[in-house]
């Protein structure tokens, strides 16, 4: 079976940037699945499986990051990590 790379743009919408609530759940939905998944921030990179790596982004309100999975499920990974940045993950900014 031959893997997929899927690679797409978001933006960060949260008001308090990328955060360590919205990026726990970044965490959580990329350990759901198999394939690797990096995010970019310009010349920084993180795996996306791991919050460390995410916090060093220092992603803020307004920051393009690049993401890219690669692997069996990359695809659906991708589509759930689009529609998270899209919605701009309303639930953490409803919490303050």
């Amino acid at each position: 079976m031959q893997e997929s790379v899927c690679r797409q743009i978001v933006i960060v919408k949260m008001k308090q940037g990328l955060h360590l609530r919205p990026i726990s759940e970044i965490v959580r939905i990329a350990r759901l699945y198999k394939c690797d998944f990096k995010i970019k921030n310009g010349n920084l990179a993180g795996d996306a499986k791991e919050v460390y790596d995410l916090l060093e982004l220092k992603a803020l309100p307004g920051t393009e990051l690049a993401l890219e999975a690669n692997g069996d499920d990359a695809s659906k990974l991708m589509e759930e990590i689009v529609q998270f940045f899209e919605s701009g993950y309303q639930k953490f900014e409803e919490i303050d």
